[in-house]
């Protein structure tokens, strides 16, 4: 697992959640990685090249102490290993740079609701990772007793699936899973007004079949059944913003959301939901 700390107010839900991570799932190693502003901005241009390496290794050492002390507040479990590093530059990059040097299953990332700077960084680490990304918006508890998948029935959907049933065998505490398609009706004619509610009968038992024939497919034996199937009519807002909402109505923990378009990210876990969820739960 990568571990990104700003060493701000953001790294506290990230820590709770780490903490509580590792009690319900057994995690090997964790790397801790904090990404600085090129050191040169910390310089004066004129300062010399040997006073300048030692201010530099100072500066390290001090992150890294800085960063040992957080953890110290939520000690990890089941005897993870922790790894610790220091990389400068643009974050993206270097988050991104850190993750191929060092390949994680996960890469967590917090995000403050007073900067919009944070929902660009996780809109970006999502759309350009190549592995599953895990944001924890600022204040968030650490909970994983509601999961919560968005389903279009598409392959992202079904991956999307596989992954909140994995959690949910993986941790050994009751965990409800609900699947949710947001659905739209087609323009009607004005004059056919009295028709929508017939058309809004013919859709969603379209969708309950196709529900029930997606989770018998691909949720294992005998879990189907145990899968909640809703669907939310969409009106005017965007689908974000009715997933959104039903996430915060149902008091869901998690949301599993399967990227897709341009982006390369198979699977994405989101403490919100992607990119415009993203930008909601700034």
């Amino acid at each position: 697992m990568l571990v990104a700390l700003e060493l701000g107010i953001a790294d506290e839900a990230v820590l709770r959640f780490l903490d509580f991570f590792t009690q319900a799932i057994p995690v090997h190693q964790v790397n801790m990685v904090h990404v600085a502003p090129p050191f040169d901005l910390f310089q004066s241009l004129y300062e010399p090249d040997s006073q300048r390496m030692i201010t530099n290794l100072e500066f390290n050492r001090e992150v890294i102490q800085e960063m040992q002390n957080r953890i110290r507040l939520h000690p990890l479990h089941n005897q993870t290993l922790l790894s610790f590093d220091l990389r400068e530059g643009d974050p993206l990059e270097a988050l991104l740079e850190e993750s191929q040097a060092h390949p994680a299953d996960l890469t967590v990332i917090g995000q403050r609701t007073d900067s919009g700077d944070h929902g660009i960084l996780a809109a970006n680490l999502v759309r350009k990772s190549k592995g599953d990304v895990l944001i924890i918006p600022e204040g968030s508890e650490p909970r994983m007793d509601h999961l919560i998948v968005p389903v279009d029935f598409s392959p992202y959907s079904v991956k999307a699936l596989e992954r909140a049933i994995a959690l949910s065998q993986a941790i050994q505490s009751p965990v409800r899973i609900t699947c949710v398609n947001v659905y739209e009706l087609p323009n009607l004619n004005i004059y056919l007004v009295e028709k929508i509610e017939d058309v809004r009968r013919i859709i969603q038992q379209d969708r309950k079949a196709a529900f029930q024939a997606f989770l018998t497919r691909y949720a294992p034996e005998g879990m189907a059944d145990l899968i909640d199937a809703e669907m939310v009519e969409r009106q005017f807002a965007s689908v974000a913003s009715y997933l959104y909402d039903f996430a915060i109505r149902e008091s869901g923990a998690l949301i599993v959301m399967g990227a897709k378009g341009h982006s390369r990210v198979e699977r994405l876990l989101l403490g919100s939901v992607t990119e415009n969820l993203l930008k909601l739960d700034d």
